[in-house]
């Protein structure tokens, strides 16, 4: 009983640490659900007879960890955010800023996206399962060659997408300024070309983004 009503303050610190520093339940979890969560499974731990004799070392390979493990969802987030970025700049050049709360909304489409994915496929719940089977090694914090490896990988991944968006915002421009002076010479309204041309990326996106996201993810949670 002693053991359900007062777990291990480590072992508590240390899960309620991962919980905060994990990119999707740091976003998504609320201190007070963090602090059950890390309750609860402290105390099954402790009260099972499975805890493993934890110290502050182990609390500082698990705050490692999570960040190693959250490196997936902020590179997707960033891709959302360069997506965003290349709309405004966008709705700047024909001086339109009726889709800002949608540019808003996409900067957090390839993110919620991702973690759906990640849901679904169970892979979100991965790094938990693993501080748990490896609890009683300290080889769960990834060393720093490792860790930069895996972070260049990532970028160069969504470097070489952002391009992809870069390169079809770049021709999109280009190729409705030119029908933009054709309407001003024909004496059209030139809204129609902003009209035209916010159909076009949004076409391109949807046709897109979706299928970029599940490429990401393929690729950076194989890693």
């Amino acid at each position: 009983m002693d053991r359900v009503l007062f777990p291990d303050w480590i072992l508590f610190s240390g899960i309620f640490l991962f919980l905060k520093l994990f990119n999707p339940t740091r976003l998504y979890l609320n201190n007070i659900s963090s602090l059950a969560i890390s309750a609860v499974i402290a105390m099954f731990w402790t009260s099972g007879g499975l805890a493993p004799t934890v110290d502050f070392t182990w609390v500082i390979t698990v705050a490692i960890f999570a960040i190693f493990s959250s490196v997936p969802y902020f590179l997707v987030g960033m891709l959302g955010g360069i997506i965003q970025q290349l709309l405004l700049l966008n709705e700047q050049s024909v001086q339109d800023k009726r889709f800002i709360e949608e540019t808003d909304s996409i900067a957090q489409m390839s993110s919620l996206v991702f973690l759906m994915i990640a849901l679904d496929s169970g892979a979100i719940f991965e790094p938990l399962v693993l501080i748990i089977e490896q609890s009683y090694e300290v080889n769960i914090a990834p060393g720093f060659e490792e860790l930069y490896s895996f972070i260049i990988d990532c970028l160069s991944i969504i470097l070489m997408l952002s391009g992809k968006y870069i390169i079809i915002m770049l021709m999109v421009s280009f190729s409705f300024a030119l029908i933009d002076i054709y309407f001003k010479k024909a004496s059209f309204s030139m809204f129609v070309t902003s009209d035209i041309k916010a159909i076009a990326v949004i076409i391109a996106l949807n046709a897109w983004l979706f299928s970029d996201v599940n490429y990401v993810y393929e690729r950076l949670i194989g890693k």
